[in-house]
């Protein structure tokens, strides 16, 4: 992969499509009740407060699984070239999701593209994984 290609996890939170950084997940497992220091990431309920949508089913567990992500599906790797990054300004991006770190437009099917947002772990640890 060249300098601007990178791999990420996409999944699913409340219907919004998420990008996680490949290198950052260490594993991928049905959700089961929390255990030990592990961070528990709610994106559909930040999102969405009160969210009673679908069950958040998965756990994606990152840094030495000192964090883990809910999501209600884990959609598969994407390999995605920066420069496709779409950049967030205000008021979209503000104080609040500083971890966010743009937007890309990804394929879904023959002519389908959905907005996904690329989650920035490096702010997400600043904050000791909350939110």
């Amino acid at each position: 992969m060249g300098d601007q290609q990178l791999e990420y996890l996409e999944f699913l939170a409340d219907e919004v499509h998420y990008l996680f950084p490949l290198s950052w997940v260490d594993r991928i497992s049905e959700r089961t009740k929390k255990k030990g220091k592990t961070n528990l990431i709610d994106l559909a309920g930040l999102t969405s407060p009160g969210y009673k949508g679908k069950p958040q089913e998965y756990l994606i567990l990152a840094d030495e699984e000192n964090a883990g992500f809910l999501a209600e599906k884990v959609l598969g790797i994407r390999v995605l070239d920066k420069r496709a990054f779409l950049s967030l300004t205000e008021p979209a991006w503000n104080e609040t999701n500083r971890y966010l770190e743009a937007a890309v437009l990804l394929r879904t099917g023959q002519e389908d593209e959905v907005l996904a947002y690329v989650l920035k772990p490096e702010i997400l640890k600043e904050r000791q994984w909350k939110l």
